[in-house]
């Protein structure tokens, strides 16, 4: 049986990892595609674009390992039902279950590793990747001046040169304008020098003349003033930074639901809930303190009760309730002007009050969603590998086929499925439509029934995906 187990894993196992590879390789080249802009022509240097294709690798894994998987297991099993060798195992008395055992055993293995991978390294990569990316955007092209063209990618410079010695540097010809302050600078000759740290470009001309504009001299409506200065050398600085990979603080891409563990998430979702608890209790506290529409009888103070003399003596200790909203037309025109802008007063207060607690409940709400994506989305990963194993595996025994064609067919469809269940579940939650734990395991609650009854299907030897079955029941139905 050990040597049947050996032989099944064995042939799990080449699958899967010519399956992941090529699927590793397939989306770091998509996202290459997509970011080439901001690596091309920006001379960062070989070990940058390593360090970020190592951090977009551990990102792209959560979409790479569920597709190998679910394509290694309807290769495997289909290769195994195509050359009848499970027809064998199961007239020897094994089941198909029991054939699957030394898979099961690997692919959980995957997914505790998957775990682990996604509770801990995957949060620190993503950041990585993301800080790197930015910096990279920020960048400016490598510094390469054409002749007779002006080039503009030194901020608050425009220089055009008639033609250059690409062995020493030496520029010839040399027209350049700036903005602050507005010259026009011309040279015979020019020498570039860079800082040792590449922050500045120093240029060095010889034989020429600037010409400056000197507005602030002029009167209104008088023809602008200029200077003219000859030189025989001069040196111009000019900041160069941008044309450098400057390392961007990391923490500025930091988000704390995103860097934390499911243990420290779970703690961190206690202390955000009690503290929202107390905050709607306070709320509700104050409303019921001074919102006075929520009682049946109101309480007026002392100068603004009512005209009658002998009444007003009785409410010099206590203020009077007033059981009907009429008695007001019998105050004063001062005492009710002095009522109504009080009124308006306390209004416009709980109205903002009342908004300020709203867009607390919302933000509120926003960090608990938050919280618990985060810490749903360690375990789905791990789940999903299981799943899809279960769905794959009993297909592939199904269908009878191995190779490349029809597994992957129906792997690529299947994962799709999958994909699109997840993005759509995700952004159910986003929009506030469905709570976390639904939104997330969206892809759970179809992919599960369906790994079930293809398990079934399978141990019962189902033709599910027999065409001569279905032929057979329409000639039966056409000829009835």
């Amino acid at each position: 049986m050990k040597k049947i187990y050996y032989f099944i894993l064995k042939s799990f196992i080449g699958p899967f990892v010519v399956t992941f590879t090529i699927a590793m390789v397939f989306l770091i080249m998509q996202f290459l595609w997509k970011y080439v802009d901001d690596i091309m022509g920006k001379d960062v240097g070989m070990l940058v674009i390593l360090k970020l294709l190592f951090y977009t690798s551990a990102n792209i894994i959560p979409m790479a390992l569920p597709i190998a998987i679910l394509f290694s297991s309807i290769m495997t099993m289909g290769n195994l039902a195509e050359t009848n060798e499970l027809t064998a195992m199961k007239s020897s008395g094994i089941s198909l279950f029991r054939m699957m055992r030394p898979m099961v055993v690997f692919v959980v293995f995957i997914a505790i590793g998957t775990f682990y991978f996604s509770n801990y390294i995957l949060p620190i990569a993503n950041l990585k990747q993301r800080a790197l990316i930015y910096d990279l955007q920020q960048k400016k092209t490598t510094f390469y001046i054409p002749e007779g063209i002006f080039y503009n990618d030194i901020d608050g410079l425009s220089l055009k040169v008639d033609s250059k010695d690409e062995e020493t540097g030496v520029l010839n010809g040399v027209l350049i304008y700036t903005n602050n302050p507005a010259r026009t600078i011309r040279s015979e000759r020019g020498e570039m020098i860079f800082s040792d740290n590449n922050d500045y470009l120093f240029l060095k001309l010889s034989n020429g003349a600037i010409y400056e504009e000197s507005s602030f001299m002029a009167q209104k409506n008088d023809p602008y003033p200029y200077s003219k200065t000859f030189f025989k050398e001069t040196i111009l600085k000019f900041d160069f930074s941008n044309f450098n990979l400057q390392k961007t603080d990391e923490n500025l891409y930091k988000r704390d639901f995103e860097m934390m563990n499911f243990l420290q998430l779970d703690r961190k979702l206690d202390t955000i809930i009690i503290d929202f608890d107390s905050i709607k209790y306070e709320f509700k506290k104050r409303v019921k303190n001074e919102v006075f529409v929520l009682d049946d009888r109101l309480n007026v103070p002392t100068k603004f009760v009512t005209r009658d003399t002998a009444l007003a003596e009785e409410n010099m200790v206590n203020d009077r309730i007033i059981d009907s909203i009429f008695t007001i037309q019998e105050m004063s025109d001062l005492s009710y002007s002095q009522a109504l802008k009080l009124a308006q007063v306390n209004i416009r207060a709980r109205k903002d009050f009342s908004y300020n607690f709203l867009l607390r409940s919302k933000g509120r709400n926003q960090m608990i969603n938050d919280y618990k994506v985060a810490w749903h989305q360690k375990f789905t990963l791990s789940f999903a590998v299981i799943v899809l194993f279960f769905v794959g595996a009993p297909l592939g025994a199904i269908v009878k086929k191995g190779g490349l064609g029809l597994p992957l067919i129906l792997a690529t469809v299947l994962f799709l499925f999958y994909y699109i269940i997840t993005i759509t579940g995700e952004n159910l939650v986003e929009s506030n439509v469905l709570t976390p734990f639904y939104g997330i395991w969206l892809s759970a609650f179809f992919l599960v029934p369906v790994g079930v009854f293809l398990s079934i299907q399978s141990a019962n030897e189902s033709a599910l995906f027999d065409v001569e079955v279905y032929k057979q029941f329409f000639k039966k139905f056409k000829s009835k």
